[in-house]
């Protein structure tokens, strides 16, 4: 048997014996209107790491819920439905999600959702609701549906809308990798609002406790007259910090005076955002949860060589202490830092992506000395990306092999024709060394043709002072100068 799959199974084995979880579940739910009544949408979804997954066959694992949803008016029951919420096989637990749909008089209710594991008959749950139906004749805006993400879709799902499928987010929680805030509502009769029609205003206020709020985010969409329609947006939160949230969703006339809102409340987990990277220590246990902890020390070394060409000063004085030395926690955490600063909310995106162009970089250079990526062409790469053009000259009697980088556009510095010029005095394999750049910030060397023509330098520099020469007189097969000057 796989040992991770051996340990999920153990894992959720003993919480459930031991009584330490309870079911956790998660639910969002919305009066919609079809062009004749209203109806109630009920979205459940159940976390994994509460209920009981047994093992279907060899390879496979499932787990069961029984479900009762009931709406009431007093000690009415008017509508309901019972079912099994089985997920489908799994090699590993995952949550399981469903959404259920009831026509639903106008009237007040309360909706009540018992949920009961079908393999442990003690791991249960009761959730209560108030709910309000009103008659849907006027401008009316639907509570937003949180949504995890969302995509085309022309199939009959039950989570398909308009057209999208609609993933909920019942628990109202945006984990670390989100990084936008999605939602889905609908506006009826709209067609009242004007012959111009209407706004949608949508904003994100933060909790700040004591009553205070404060705006970390705004948008707004313009809305044609209809008796029905569907909004779908999204929200950048790749910036929020973990905390209290709410969204506020408003419906305005094209003078913008408030004509309905609606506010569902979030929260947001940005643990990485949360700090200080440059300062804070995270412990062992909190970095074990991150990518850093699965790498070993090869591919650890590997990684931290890698963004050498990313460091200066003291922080590249940094990492070359910790690469001396075998301290494998600091050597985690420096990369779990540098490429959090690059992307808080999935630095392991970060990482990958900057180790698939690295890896490349290091074939390419390799130069049989150092990784290709620790030679100056691969550096120059790393740090300001593939340049425009390259010349490259190989047949230059007077001067060894030499490449020139041509960047038009050079946002580093914003500069314009920004070029490196890379010799190889050395005649060994492709290990190019830079010589000269315009570039500001960069290797300047004013006596850079001298150096690179040095072979006869003495007897062709123009001037009669070799020390104080910066220019080689002109002939046919000396074009370095040219190549650099004029392309």
């Amino acid at each position: 048997m796989n040992n991770n799959r051996f340990l999920y199974i153990l894992l959720f084995l003993l919480g459930n014996l031991n009584g330490a979880i309870a079911l956790d579940v998660g639910v969002a739910y919305v009066v919609y209107a079809t062009p004749d009544r209203p109806y109630l949408e009920v979205n459940l979804e159940i976390a994994a790491n509460s209920i009981t997954f047994r093992t279907a066959d060899s390879v496979h694992l499932q787990a069961a819920v029984e479900v009762l949803i009931l709406v009431r008016s007093g000690e009415a029951v008017t509508n309901y439905e019972k079912y099994l919420l089985s997920s489908p096989l799994v090699t590993a637990p995952s949550d399981l999600l469903d959404v259920k749909r009831f026509f639903v008089a106008p009237g007040e209710y309360t909706l009540e959702i018992d949920l009961q594991d079908a393999y442990d008959p003690n791991n249960k749950r009761t959730l209560s609701y108030p709910l309000s139906v009103t008659p849907i004749k006027e401008p009316y805006l639907t509570t937003p549906l949180l949504l995890r993400s969302y995509r085309r879709d022309s199939t009959d799902n039950p989570f398909v809308k308009h057209g999208i499928f609609l993933e909920p987010l019942p628990f109202a929680v945006y984990e670390q990798r989100a990084t936008r805030l999605a939602f889905f509502a609908e506006v009826y009769h709209g067609e009242q609002l004007g012959p111009n029609g209407y706004a949608v205003r949508y904003y994100i206020e933060q909790d700040m406790g004591d009553g205070n709020t404060t705006l970390v985010a705004t948008a707004a969409q313009r809305k044609k007259p209809s008796r029905i329609d569907a909004i779908l947006a999204a929200i950048d939160i790749s910036q929020l910090k973990s905390g209290s949230y709410t969204l506020t969703v408003e419906l305005r006339t094209e003078y913008n005076q408030l004509v309905a809102q609606q506010k569902v409340a979030f929260q947001r987990s940005n643990p990485l955002l949360d700090i200080d990277l440059s300062k804070a220590e995270i412990n062992e246990e909190e970095l074990n949860k991150y990518f850093v902890a699965d790498l070993s020390e090869e591919n650890l070394r590997y990684s931290l060589r890698a963004i050498s060409a990313l460091t200066w000063a003291d922080d590249a004085e940094a990492l070359k202490n910790l690469l001396a030395g075998s301290d494998l926690y600091g050597m985690r955490l420096y990369l779990l830092r540098h490429f959090a600063q690059k992307n808080p909310n999935n630095p392991e995106a970060a990482y990958l992506e900057y180790m698939r162009v690295a890896g490349a970089v290091d074939r390419q250079f390799h130069s049989g000395f150092r990784y290709g990526f620790e030679t100056d062409r691969g550096r120059t790469f790393l740090r300001f990306g593939r340049p425009d053009d390259i010349i490259r000259v190989d047949d230059d009697p007077a001067a060894p092999p030499y490449e020139i980088w041509v960047y038009f556009n050079f946002p580093k510095t914003h500069q314009r024709n920004v070029k490196f010029l890379f010799y190889n005095p050395s005649l060994a394999g492709e290990d190019f060394i830079l010589l000269h750049s315009n570039a500001r910030g960069e290797i300047n060397n004013p006596r850079w043709e001298v150096v690179l023509y040095s072979r006869n330098a003495i007897n062709q520099i123009e001037g009669s002072n070799y020390h104080d020469a910066t220019h080689m007189q002109r002939n046919f097969n000396r074009n370095a100068r040219r190549f650099f000057e004029d392309f």
